[in-house]
C-alpha cells in the first residue's frame, strides 16, 4: 500500500501567496471599475449643462450686446411747434414817409412797416439793431441811420398771417452823414426842389424806394 505524500510547508506558503495576490488584484480591479463608473457618471451631466445653457458671462454679453443695439438707435428730433422765422418773399418791408414834399422848414419823418403776407405766423427781430434807413439822391448816398446810431436794441415780435407791424418814426434833420462826422457839424442836404429816395432794410430784407422832394 502506497502512502500519499503531503505537500511541504513551502508549497503551502506559495499557494497562500498566490491566492492573496489574486484576491488583491480582484479587489483592486473592482475598486478601479467602481471609481471609473462614478467618475464617468459625474462628468457627463456637467458637460451637458455647459453645452445646453448659456453661462452667466455669455448671458451678460448677450444682454450687453442687446443694450448696445438699443442705445445706438437714433432719437427722433422733436418737430418745432412755435412759429417759424420770418423770411422773404412772404415778409415785405416798406419805406414810409409822412409826406412826399417838404417845405424848407419841415423835417421828414421816416418810418417802416413789416408785413407778413404768408399764411402762417412768423417771428422776427424788428429792433433798431437790425433797421437801416438810407437816403440817397441818384448814386449819391446822403444819410444812413447806422452811421452814428446810439444804443441799438433787439426786439423779437410775432407777426400773424396777413398782419403788419410799424416802427416808430425817426426825424431826418436834412443833413448829410458819415462815420467820421459823428458829433460834429454836418453839411445840409441840398433843397430847392431836390429829389431824394428813402430805402429801408430789416434783417437784410430791403424795401422798394420811396421818393420825396425837399423844397
Amino acid at each position: 500500500m502506497s502512502s500519499t505524500r503531503r505537500p511541504s510547508k513551502a508549497v503551502y506558503r506559495r499557494r497562500r501567496l498566490a491566492l492573496l495576490i489574486v484576491c488583491v488584484l480582484v479587489i483592486g480591479a473592482l475598486i478601479w471599475g467602481i471609481a471609473s463608473l462614478f467618475g464617468a457618471g459625474s462628468g457627463e451631466p456637467g458637460e451637458a449643462s455647459a453645452s445646453g445653457a448659456p453661462t452667466a458671462s455669455s448671458a451678460a454679453t448677450a444682454s450687453s450686446d442687446g443694450g448696445g443695439a438699443a442705445e445706438a438707435t437714433p432719437t427722433p428730433t422733436p418737430t418745432p411747434t412755435g412759429p417759424a422765422e420770418c423770411a422773404a418773399p412772404e415778409l415785405v418791408v416798406s419805406a414810409m414817409l409822412d409826406a412826399t414834399s417838404y417845405a424848407p422848414d419841415a423835417q421828414p419823418q421816416l418810418s417802416l412797416s413789416i408785413a407778413n403776407t404768408g399764411g402762417e405766423a412768423c417771428v422776427m427781430n424788428v429792433g433798431t439793431a437790425v433797421q437801416v434807413y438810407t437816403i440817397s439822391s441818384g448814386a449819391d448816398v446822403i444819410w444812413v441811420s447806422s452811421h452814428c446810431q446810439t444804443d441799438p436794441a433787439d426786439e423779437i415780435v410775432t407777426i400773424g398771417a396777413g398782419q403788419s407791424v410799424t416802427a416808430p418814426p425817426i426825424t431826418w434833420v436834412r443833413e448829410r452823414s458819415s462815420l467820421d462826422t459823428c458829433g460834429t457839424d454836418r453839411a445840409d442836404a441840398v433843397a430847392g426842389g431836390a429829389y431824394y429816395q428813402l430805402v429801408v432794410s430789416v434783417n437784410g430784407i430791403v424795401s422798394q424806394p420811396a421818393t420825396f422832394v425837399l423844397d
